[in-house]
Parts: structure tokens; sequence; C-alpha cells
């Protein structure tokens, strides 16, 4: 073994006396302590309302032609759990061209893209103008979808319809740190959710269980999973009951508490991308036409395409 000019490690092996060259960045990258280990898994920066004076808003057209600046809002999604982006074309099919720039559309029984239009005849909540309280989308299923992206084609006239943002994250975090029984419930206790839609219309019976939040090795949060629209009955022991739905109260009230919300109206030409498994979304009552195309992209495919990005622009990552 020796150490070149430039720092890096070379080994030379016995056998067929192969050399192999590690150099420095990739064996800091590598690096095996337990700063760099906790370095590398890029802790996310927690936001709540104070957040709603300094949004960061993004270029539809620069996201689209400048790699390094895709590379900020993908980093951005990566720490915040979300992005507003601007100068989206209002044409019907733009919110598919969006999505390929994060990754492949989950197509579900609702299709590729799903229109939110309030409309007399609903199947689903989304489909009214009345308010929604913050929740993950689509917690029935399995896998659960991974980005939610929004793309407004109309604004409502009278200027209600405002999205609500929530870090799940920063809800679970202050849990952990005023009631640790509660939050270990919420980690430990799977909630079933459903939806079921049988009948001439939809053949529809999707159930699925999930931990209200999902903690990594270290004990840091992975996800978090509330919607308690799509609650079902718990199915769990009978001792635990109370206590699970006292910690899924605590949860909500934090999760829809005002200082926890980041509240942005979009307009015709913006959308939203948020991290389905981290940000909850929700919606202000409006009574105009508004209209917003939706879909959801799976995480792993943005995720690798994030870590694509940045070794076009980092070598030594």
């Amino acid at each position: 073994m020796s150490i070149d000019p430039s720092g890096a490690l070379l080994i030379q092996w016995a056998g067929d006396g192969h050399l192999t060259t590690y150099s420095p960045g990739w064996l800091r990258a590598n690096c095996y302590s337990s700063e760099s280990l906790a370095e590398r898994r890029q802790q996310p920066v927690l936001w709540d309302s104070t957040l709603n004076d300094k949004i960061p808003e993004w270029d539809y057209d620069r996201v689209v032609d400048d790699e390094s600046f895709r590379l900020q809002m993908f980093q951005h999604i990566n720490d915040y759990g979300f992005a507003i982006i601007n100068g989206v074309p209002t044409l019907e099919d733009q919110i598919e061209r969006l999505a390929d720039i994060f990754g492949f559309i989950r197509q579900t029984h609702y299709g590729r893209v799903f229109d939110l239009i309030a409309t007399p005849k609903q199947r689903i909540l989304a489909q009214t103008a009345h308010a929604i309280r913050p929740h993950n989308d689509e917690l029935f299923r399995d896998p659960i979808p991974g980005l939610f992206m929004m793309h407004c084609l109309r604004a409502s006239q009278c200027g209600g319809g405002a999205s609500i943002l929530v870090d799940g994250f920063n809800a679970a975090e202050k849990l952990r740190s005023e009631n640790s029984e509660q939050f270990e419930l919420l980690c430990r206790i799977p909630i079933p959710h459903r939806r079921f839609l049988v009948d001439e219309v939809d053949d529809v019976a999707l159930s699925a269980s999930w931990p209200t939040i999902e903690l990594n090795r270290h004990g840091e949060i992975e996800a978090v999973h509330i919607n308690e629209r799509t609650m079902a009955p718990l199915d769990t022991e009978e001792d635990l009951i109370e206590p699970v739905y006292q910690a899924l109260q605590r949860m909500l009230v934090l999760a829809y508490d005002h200082e926890a919300c980041v509240t942005y109206r979009l307009e015709s030409g913006q959308a939203a991308v948020m991290d389905n498994h981290r940000v909850l979304h929700a919606r202000a009552a409006f009574n105009g036409n508004r209209h917003i195309r939706q879909c959801h992209v799976d995480r792993d495919e943005f995720f690798s395409r994030l870590r694509a990005l940045r070794r076009r622009h980092d070598a030594e990552v």
C-alpha cells in the first residue's frame, strides 16, 4: 500500500499484481466514522408556518434546460419535501411532461392523471369545493405513491382554493419531544387504510396498513403516513386501542395546527411537487371554477435522478 502525490491510496494486490486506486474524495465519501455516516444521511430541514414568507420558487424553463438549476430544485425537494414551479404551460397534457422530469407516472384506477374539478357527481372529497384537512395521499395502496404533483390550469375566480402544506417530519418530532410513549406507539402499530368503491362505476377494494411514523435504524424519521379520512377500524390488541387513538388524536392536532401550515395559492401556470411520504397537503374551500391536474411519480426514480445529477456535477460523489 502507498499514498501517491494527490493523496490517493494505492493498493497492489498479491497474485496478479492488480493495482487499485482510491481517491481521497471516494475515501471520505465512504468513511465509517459516526460523523461521516451522519453527514451522508443528510438530515431534512424541518419547517413550519415561518416558511410562508420565504417559499422558494423555480422557473419551469430553467428546470428543463439547465441541469445545475434542476439539481438545485431536486436537492431542495430532498431537504424540504416540496417545490413550487412557475411558468408551466397551461396545456392539458403538460403535467405528464412535468412528471417526466422527475420519473415515471404511477398509474392507478384514476388513470395516469386525475382532474380535480368540483362536480355534482362526486366520488371522492377531492371532487368537491370543500376545504380538505392535511393528509398524505393514497395510504390504502402498497406501495404508497411517492411524489405527488399538482398543476394548476385554472385558479378559482373567488380567490379561494389555496393549497396548504405541512411538514409531517416536524409534527412527528414535536410528538417525540412531548410524549415519547405516544411517538413509539405510532412507530410500532400499523394503521389500516381502505378505499372501497365497488359498484357499477368502479371495482376498487384497496387495503393496506402502515405505521403513522416510520424510522430508520438510527431512530431518524423516514416517513409519515396520515389520513384520517381513509383510516379503517384499528386491527390491534384491545388494550392498545385507546392509547393508539389518543396518540393519533395528538398527532392530528399537531399536523392541523395553524402554526404548522404553509399556505400557497397556486395560480394558473404553477405546479407543486411534494414528497408524499413526508409532506401533508390540504386545501381551502372555494366557490369558483378551479381546475387542477394531478399525478404521482414513484420516489425511487426521483432519487435515482437526483444521485445521477449529483454525480455528473461532482465527480467525487
